[in-house]
């Protein structure tokens, strides 16, 4: 079962039950950046019976692909629950997930080490450099480079083109 909820519409007992699965699927490497980065978005629950087995969560980012600045339905914290991978719960959680960008944003983004995973769903990697819009201006972020993937909604991009994100705590993609 799937359920789709705001973050201020789960409960303290659903918020520490996904942070578990995060910490669990994370082997301890989700740290509190991590954490804030997913909240305040549409989050995505896979269920088998009454537990919680995978999580994905959609939050709101302007990106720049080229100079075109791009509404992003930013993809945070996709995990699966060890013992439970390999039954599709991560397909399922991306499949609502990008029905959300679809039907919400002009590009979904996401940045990812398991690449190949999310091209088999459709997914595209960005081929161009990336930087984040720092206080002191544009930061290359090449140990980014390769590990970005994009969900094209308004249109086709140019994925050679440079693409920037918003500055924020922790890992700026």
């Amino acid at each position: 079962m799937l359920v789709v909820r705001p973050t201020d519409e789960l409960s303290g007992e659903t918020l520490a039950e996904i942070r578990s699965l995060l910490d669990d699927a994370f082997g301890g490497e989700f740290d509190e950046h991590d954490w804030e980065h997913c909240l305040g978005g549409q989050h995505v629950l896979a269920y088998s019976g009454d537990r919680l087995v995978a999580h994905a969560c959609v939050v709101e980012r302007t990106l720049r692909c080229g100079d075109v600045p791009l509404r992003t339905g930013y993809v945070e914290a996709v995990a699966v629950r060890p013992g439970e991978q390999g039954h599709g719960h991560g397909r399922a959680v991306m499949a609502a997930s990008a029905t959300l960008i679809e039907d919400g944003y002009e590009m979904g983004a996401l940045c990812t080490g398991k690449p190949a995973f999310y091209e088999r769903l459709g997914w595209k990697l960005w081929r161009g450099p990336s930087y984040v819009d720092a206080a002191d201006g544009l930061r290359a972020t090449p140990e980014e480079d390769g590990a970005i993937l994009v969900l094209p909604v308004a249109g086709p991009a140019d994925l050679t083109e440079p693409i920037v994100c918003d500055w924020r705590e922790g890992d700026v993609w």
